[in-house]
C-alpha cells in the first residue's frame, strides 16, 4: 500500500479507473459489483467538469455509471503522465492523461483530480477533464 499522501492519491487514480473500466466493460461480469466501491471513492459533494464543459455532481456521475453498466464491452483505458501539481495537508491535485479506446475510436483527455487522503483512504473531491487533440 502506498504510504505518502501523493502516492495514495496517485494509486487512487489507478484504482478508480480500474473500477470505471469494470463498470463500462463488464467484461468479467463484475460491473455491478464495482459500482459501490467506485462511488465510495467520490466525496458526497464531489463535482466535476466534463470534457464538454458541463459541471456535474456526484448524483449525475452515479446515474452515468448506472446507465453505462456493460455498454462498452471492448473498452480499453490507459493512464499516463501522472503528476502531482499541488499537495497540502491531506489533499493533493493529480494531473494525468487518460486515453479511451473502443473499437477503432480513440479519445484522449487531460485531467486534474483533487483527492483527499485520510486514514489510508482516498476520496475524490473534484475532477476537471479537458479533451486532448
Amino acid at each position: 500500500m502506498p504510504n505518502s499522501i501523493i502516492e495514495q492519491a496517485q494509486h487512487s487514480v489507478q484504482r478508480i479507473h480500474q473500477l470505471i473500466h469494470s463498470v463500462f466493460s463488464n467484461r468479467q461480469g463484475d460491473g455491478a459489483a464495482c459500482l459501490e466501491p467506485l462511488m465510495a471513492l467520490l466525496a458526497e459533494d464531489f463535482q466535476m467538469v466534463t470534457t464538454g464543459g458541463a459541471l456535474v455532481g456526484r448524483e449525475q456521475v452515479q446515474q452515468l455509471f448506472h446507465a453505462g453498466l456493460g455498454k462498452r464491452p471492448g473498452l480499453e483505458i490507459r493512464l499516463s503522465d501522472l503528476h502531482c501539481v499541488w499537495q497540502e495537508g491531506p489533499c493533493a491535485a493529480i494531473r494525468y492523461k487518460e486515453v479511451h479506446r473502443l473499437d477503432s475510436l480513440e479519445t484522449a483527455r487531460l485531467s486534474l483530480a483533487i483527492i483527499r487522503v485520510r486514514d489510508n483512504s482516498a476520496q475524490w473531491l473534484y475532477l476537471h477533464e479537458t479533451t486532448c487533440p
